[in-house]
């Protein structure tokens, strides 16, 4: 089954979503910021196949974080959810990759739609890597 990384700052936030997730199977690892998110994606042998992370967060928020990955050529689906309601913030956020921006609460259906958007075009048992 596919793993989902969660990046959020908020203990409730990952709760909720691994709430909604796990019972679908996924295999899920969190992140507290951007920072720690990136430094899982580069230490790990496996990446994940699919990205959940929000915008405002210490360290490293969404946006830098979309930023790096983009500049490390990294490519995996990522889903932004944000309280950020600002149209300027969502038009950043795809202009840096993201699938979509999902907003606070985020409601289930809604979030299980994107993923399995996201995971529609994963090879069967493999996971998404790097192009370097």
């Amino acid at each position: 089954m596919a793993t989902i990384l969660i990046i959020d700052d908020a203990a409730l936030s990952r709760q909720l979503l691994r709430r909604i997730l796990q019972p679908e199977g996924y295999t899920i690892w969190e992140a507290k910021n951007g920072l720690e998110g990136l430094e899982l994606l580069v230490k790990q042998q496996q990446r994940p196949d699919c990205i959940l992370v929000d915008i405002l967060m210490p360290e490293m928020g969404g946006v830098e974080f979309l930023k790096a990955i983009r500049q490390q050529e990294i490519k995996i689906p990522t889903i932004v959810i944000t309280a950020d309601i600002q149209e300027t913030t969502r038009v950043e956020c795809l202009e840096l990759g993201a699938m979509t921006v999902i907003h606070k609460l985020v409601k289930p259906d809604e979030l299980r739609h994107w993923i399995k958007k996201a995971l529609k075009n994963l090879p069967q048992e493999e996971s998404y890597e790097t192009n370097t």
